[in-house]
């Protein structure tokens, strides 16, 4: 019977918390790992100095990818300042040849932007940040 590695289950988490998930779980055989983040405290991505957002700072939503591949701008590329609203296609993530346009499910400015184009992208991962 194989046995989670710590070192395994703690770089998840970082990774999980670096691009704002909720959740991480993760399986070896029988053994199962999940946890759910909690969001009060956020790094921020691209700090050198590691510094963190707390609760009293401003939250923002992201919008994140639909899928695992490769990040391609949209006819209206994300760049700070841009207003994005609910349903509006605001990126496209190509998997195995097929592109595919990814949604914004939310509405606002965007504030920062996470990703370059043709940058590998993970589930879940944030692509940008929105300010409502």
């Amino acid at each position: 019977m194989s046995q989670l590695d710590p070192k395994l289950v703690r770089h998840a988490l970082t990774i999980a918390r670096q691009h704002g998930f909720a959740e991480v779980e993760i399986g070896i055989g029988d053994e199962c790992f999940s946890a759910k983040l909690d969001h009060a405290v956020k790094r921020t991505r691209g700090s050198s100095s590691g510094s963190e957002v707390t609760a009293g700072e401003p939250e923002y939503q992201v919008i994140a990818s639909t899928l695992v591949g490769y990040y391609q701008e949209a006819k209206q590329p994300l760049r700070v300042g841009t207003a994005v609203h609910a349903g509006e296609v605001v990126a496209i993530v190509t998997a195995l040849g097929i592109a595919n346009d990814v949604e914004s499910k939310v509405s606002g400015e965007i504030v920062e932007v996470l990703v370059e184009p043709n940058q590998p992208v993970e589930y879940g991962q944030a692509l940008a940040k929105v300010k409502s």
